[in-house]
């Protein structure tokens, strides 16, 4: 190899020896013209070309951006006093995907931004898109402007007002979609704050009509009109989480490790809640503390005796006998009496205690839940032998202690498992996967 490099060294110095001053002048200046072009070449070719990223934002967003971009390693660089913000031509797409993820940039359509795509071409419909999805803009503006919202999007729904009336028009009825990522959760005079700082930004747009969403599009000021349809559901969601919780809890007690009866086992529980509401009213009377009978509030004590009073008869007139023609009045006889009346009343306080009562909805009737358990075999163990009416007995009383359910409520079963099936690979199967693991070049090999 060295007597070779040697031979292309020596024809190369006969080669230069032989040329003539003029030839080796125009050789020098080719190999400048060429080198320089090549460098120019490289050096615009290679030469970064930058793009406008971000442009009037708030030096707190532009910061912020500014390290998400450094994050991900992506080349920026700030300009305009921290509200503009360049990248690299060919990072542009990245960039906007990495803030996008993030959420920014926040600001979205400003006052002068919809200015600005107004000219004389534009028709009336798109000034009306502008103007709108500029106030939708705005009004996301002053939702993301409280500390407990990091994003925000208004969407508005606008109809179009006629100028012809009417006995059928409908009212004019905007609507408004919000979607807000807060930063915690939101209580509910908070949403019902942002429904109406949406309401009153926009004209004769009603709460009612206001729909809040969070970023997962659970809807945060549900307005359900059939209470009934809502209490159903919410009765289902209990019963559901209540079964789970007893299905948990049998689980929890078998999980000490393997069992020498059976394989595995499954629980389905179905438990009854009460959901009729009860309230009672008491009112509870006692002697006071340490007395045998009542407190004496106030008494009353009456006393009236006469004597020496006279008989008297039937009071007015009366017809004697035998003197049917005139009219004549009885007289009393003279006589002794006596008289007498005592009367004592009191008037007793005793301690008053009212009591009510309101039972609690939801609660889980014993009585009438059910719970059924599948013993399962035939893997680990082979055989059913092991599988007891006694074994079967505690299985079922030990899932009555830990959930409340009536040891006759509770089922246990026992079932084999199928064995599970041997597959056999066919000769162009086990090619294939030769082929795909080591490639056909290394099985030639």
């Amino acid at each position: 190899m060295s007597e070779v490099f040697t031979k292309w060294v020596r024809q190369l110095k006969e080669f230069w020896q032989s040329l003539d001053k003029s030839q080796k002048k125009r050789i020098y200046i080719t190999s400048a013209i060429v080198i320089i072009t090549v460098t120019i070449g490289t050096v615009v070719l290679t030469r970064p070309v930058y793009t406008t990223l971000i442009s009037n934002s708030t030096q707190k967003e532009t910061g912020e951006m500014s390290g998400i971009l450094t994050e991900n390693n992506i080349w920026h660089d700030v300009k305009d006093n921290g509200t503009c913000i360049i990248v690299n031509t060919k990072d542009n797409c990245k960039a906007q995907m990495v803030l996008a993820q993030k959420g920014y940039p926040k600001g979205g359509m400003t006052f002068e931004d919809a200015v600005k795509m107004i000219g004389i071409t534009t028709t009336e419909s798109d000034k009306k898109h502008i103007w709108k999805q500029q106030q939708a803009n705005e009004i996301a503006k002053k939702l993301m402007a409280h500390d407990n919202v990091e994003y925000a999007e208004v969407s508005l729904a606008l109809p179009e007002q006629s100028v012809f009336l009417t006995s059928e028009r409908k009212e004019y009825t905007p609507t408004a979609y919000v979607m807000v990522k807060p930063v915690s959760t939101l209580s509910q005079e908070q949403v019902e704050g942002i429904v109406m700082m949406v309401s009153k930004s926009v004209e004769k747009l009603d709460p009612k009509d206001v729909t809040v969403v969070d970023n997962n599009l659970n809807v945060l000021n549900s307005h359900v009109k059939d209470n009934a349809i809502s209490t159903v559901n919410s009765q289902e969601e209990m019963r559901a989480k209540k079964a789970r919780e007893l299905e948990e809890k049998v689980y929890n007690y078998f999980s000490v490790g393997q069992f020498d009866s059976f394989d595995t086992l499954r629980v389905v529980a179905n438990p009854f809640l009460d959901f009729d509401k009860i309230k009672t009213q008491s009112k509870i009377i006692n002697n006071p503390s340490g007395m045998d009978q009542g407190a004496v509030i106030s008494s009353e004590e009456i006393t009236e005796k006469s004597e020496n009073l006279s008989r008297g008869g039937v009071p007015g007139t009366d017809t004697n006998p035998g003197e049917t023609t005139s009219p004549g009045y009885l007289l009393g006889d003279d006589g002794e009496s006596s008289y007498s009346l005592k009367e004592n009343r009191r008037n007793y306080g005793y301690d008053e205690t009212l009591k009510e009562e309101e039972k609690a909805i939801g609660s889980m009737i014993a009585e009438r839940s059910s719970m059924a358990i599948s013993l399962w075999y035939g893997r680990r163990v082979q055989d059913e032998s092991k599988l007891s009416e006694e074994l079967i007995n505690q299985v079922r009383i030990a899932a009555s202690t830990a959930t409340g359910i009536l040891v006759e409520n509770i089922s246990v079963n026992k079932y084999k498992l199928a064995p599970p099936e041997s597959t056999k690979l066919r000769t162009t199967d086990k090619i294939r996967e030769l082929v795909n693991d080591y490639g056909l070049f290394m099985l030639l090999v």
